[in-house]
């Protein structure tokens, strides 16, 4: 909602740029992000997700615009379209390296943290896997051996969390400064030249 009042007063690209840079703090925030909820993980990680949130916000409010925008206006119905998919594609596409490479991460810092003597080898590769699957694993073993591969799976999947949090944070950052220089006249070029002009017929 406030998106309005700030181009009034910036240019569209500053204020996606700005947005990123916001972003980007809430991505950095999960850099350092503490391991339990008694430490202020769960509401380190709240704060991270509203301030990552209210910085992509203007993003995603002036893309579109800006994209529709630099189109003839008979071709708005397709430059739309292509504004859609490709935030459609960017976020799947984004997802799914993002978490192949957080998946990557867990699975090599468990590679040695699950001895295959342990259980079933379908249940040693689960937990190798996923947390879940070392969640499960840990139940069917007596003693510390079950609290000692929970906590090698949370830390597996924390320190996956945070270089993951770290990569999306310096792309947004490199992203916005982009943003800001090359977009840096976007929304100017199809404005009127004098007040009123916009409302003239062409001849």
């Amino acid at each position: 909602m406030v998106v309005s009042a700030l181009v009034r007063r910036m240019r569209p690209a500053y204020v996606m740029g700005g947005g990123l840079a916001v972003a980007a703090l809430g991505f950095a925030m999960l850099v350092v992000l503490p391991a339990s909820a008694a430490q202020g993980g769960l509401a380190w990680m709240v704060a991270s997700a509203v301030i990552s949130s209210l910085g992509l916000a203007p993003v995603f409010t002036l893309a579109t615009d800006v994209v529709v925008g630099s189109a003839p206006p008979e071709r708005a119905g397709v430059a739309s379209a292509i504004s859609e998919t490709s935030s459609e594609f960017g976020g799947a596409l984004g997802i799914a390296i993002l978490g192949s490479i957080g998946a990557a991460i867990y699975r090599s810092t468990m590679a040695d943290a699950v001895p295959a003597g342990l259980a079933g080898a379908a249940e040693v590769e689960a937990a190798r896997s996923t947390l879940g699957g070392a969640v499960a694993l840990a139940g069917q073993l007596a003693g510390s051996a079950g609290a000692e591969l929970l906590d090698a799976g949370r830390a597996a999947l924390l320190h996956g969390l945070r270089l993951v949090a770290g990569i999306c944070a310096a792309v947004l950052l490199v992203v916005a400064g982009l943003v800001a220089f090359r977009l840096r006249g976007a929304g100017e070029a199809n404005a009127p030249a004098t007040p009123g002009a916009a409302a003239l017929p062409e001849r």
